[in-house]
This record gives C-alpha cells, structure tokens and sequence, in this order.
C-alpha cells in the first residue's frame, strides 16, 4: 500500500444477514407451462391489458368498433321486422364475414406483428431459449396465441349476431335458433379460412422485420397490392396462364370460401372468373400456412 492510501471503514450501522440457500419450492410446470405463460402474454400483449393506456387505445377501438357493427345490425333488422321480405334482404351471419373481416384484417395487422416483433427486437429470445424450450414449443405458442385471439375477434361478434337475429325474429327466439344451427359450425369454419390467410401473411412478414409499425403497414399494403396485381393480369392482358394471376387475390380467397359455404352469391372475385373452384382458395390457404410455417420456423432458428 503506498503513503496516503486510506482504506475505508465499514459504516457502523451496515449489517450482514447470511439468509441461506432457498431452493424454489413451487409447483414446476416445465415447457407446458412455459408455452402457456407465453399464450397470456401474448393475449395481454394484443389487448394493451396491463400496459400503459396509449397501448389499449387502438385494440379496444377494433373491438368496439366489431361490436357495435353487431348491434347495428341487429337493430336494423329489428326495426325492419315488420317489412316483407321481399322488399328487404338484411345481411345475416354470411354477409356480416364482410363487415367484421375488414375490422378484423386492421386487427390482424395490430396483433400479428405485437407478437412477434418486441421479442426478437428487443433481444429477449436469448432468455427464452435458455430454458427448456425450443423454438418449436415457442412459436407454436406463440401461433396458438395469434390464431386463440383472432379466432375470438370473429367468433364473439358473430354469435352474438346470432343470438341478436334470434331475439328480434318473427319466428321466436328458440325456434330460430333450432332452425339456424348450421351457423355454429359454418362460421367457426369460414373464421378459421381467414384467420388462416391473414395469419400467415401477416406472420411472414412480421418475422423478417423489426418494428411493429413497419410490419403492420407492409402486410396492409401487400394484402391491396396482391389484389391489383391479380386483377391487372387477369384483366388486362391477354398471355397464356394470365389466370393463374387470380390465385395471388390472398384476401379474396376466405371470401370465395365464405360464399361457397354459406351458399350465397355476393361478388364474383377474381378466382372465382377465372374459374377456379372454392377448394382451390382452400389449398391456397394451406399453402399459405405451410409457407410461413417454413419462413418464420427458419428465421427463428437462425436467430436462437
């Protein structure tokens, strides 16, 4: 020690407690439970539930603005109950796809990329993988949690339109619902085509950028664009297999699907003139799953 160094003295009132090992003695719920914390972060991410307000702002808007579509609609044929049906065809659970869908893809484009940008952005993977889970257990929760949520964005709105057509219909609240109960599987289906569609879309690009808002307005854009570049082929030009162009219509394809099973006639979109079947805007839409299933479980990979 040279001249002039001091050291210094312990405070008097610093007090050391030896408190021992204390091994955790709660329940262990391994990479189930793991997957399953990942699920209702994933749904209070969405939500802004437990964040700060601005968070809840836009979520909550879709939400109500999804609700109160319902309840319009619902009022609507209400105050026409009374006005013969041929003077009159209101949208039913069918139609209503078009309304809610369109509320849904800005959902969508809220949702997806809330869900898998922040953790790969702000280098949190890393503590995710250090524990035992892989990257397969971690995006399947994390694809449970984007399909458990968009599927209730459809769903809620939807039956609740049910059980509000079967309140105001001549028929009686019971009777409707004993002659309708087609609906409880034809629409649990049809929400399932476009949450298949959007889902993967919005989940590719969402793994290859890294913010939230630049993902959300690249799958907006990339949804309209894919819808101009089929119709531009389709329609005006005239070269062998310009009809093949119509498959790349992503966002018309849970419509075609929609129209196929509830047995109604509402547009005819470009797969549809180009004479392509609904089955093949289903096999569009696992395509489109098995292809951001590959993307995403490859760029996850390379970042673990």
């Amino acid at each position: 020690m040279t001249e002039g160094t001091h050291l210094s003295e312990p405070s008097p009132d610093a007090v050391i407690v030896d408190r021992g090992y204390r091994k955790y003695e709660g329940l262990r719920t391994g990479p189930r439970g793991t997957m399953l914390a990942i699920i209702k972060d994933g749904f209070r991410r969405v939500t802004g539930l437990r964040r700060k307000a601005r968070r809840k702002v836009l979520p909550w808007f879709l939400i109500i603005l999804a609700l109160t579509t319902m309840v319009i609609l619902v009022g609507i044929h209400w105050a026409t109950s009374n006005t013969p049906a041929d003077l009159v065809e209101l949208p039913k659970n069918g139609e209503y796809f078009d309304i809610i869908s369109i509320v849904a893809l800005l959902f969508s484009a809220l949702a997806i990329p809330e869900l898998l940008v922040p953790d790969r952005a702000q280098g949190t993977l890393n503590v995710y993988f250090s524990r035992p889970l892989t990257v397969d257990r971690y995006l399947s929760a994390k694809a449970l949690a984007i399909v458990t949520v968009l599927m209730a964005f459809y769903l809620v709105p939807q039956f609740l339109f049910h059980l509000g057509l079967a309140a105001v219909s001549d028929e009686g609240f019971l009777s409707y619902l004993a002659g309708n109960l087609d609906v409880l599987w034809k629409v649990p289906a049809v929400a399932l085509v476009y949450v298949a569609v959007h889902g993967a879309v919005a989940s590719t690009i969402a793994a290859f950028l890294p913010r939230v808002g630049a993902a959300a307005g690249v799958f907006l854009g990339s949804m309209l664009i894919f819808n101009l570049i089929a119709a531009f082929f389709q329609e005006a030009t005239n070269f062998p297999g310009a009809r093949y162009a119509s498959l790349f219509a992503f966002e018309q394809h849970p419509r075609v699907v929609r129209d196929w099973v509830f047995g109604i006639d509402t547009v005819n979109y470009l797969p549809t003139r180009a004479g392509f079947e609904p089955v093949v805007s289903l096999a569009v839409a696992a395509v489109l799953v098995a292809i951001a299933t590959i993307a995403v479980r490859w760029q996850y990979k390379r970042s673990a």
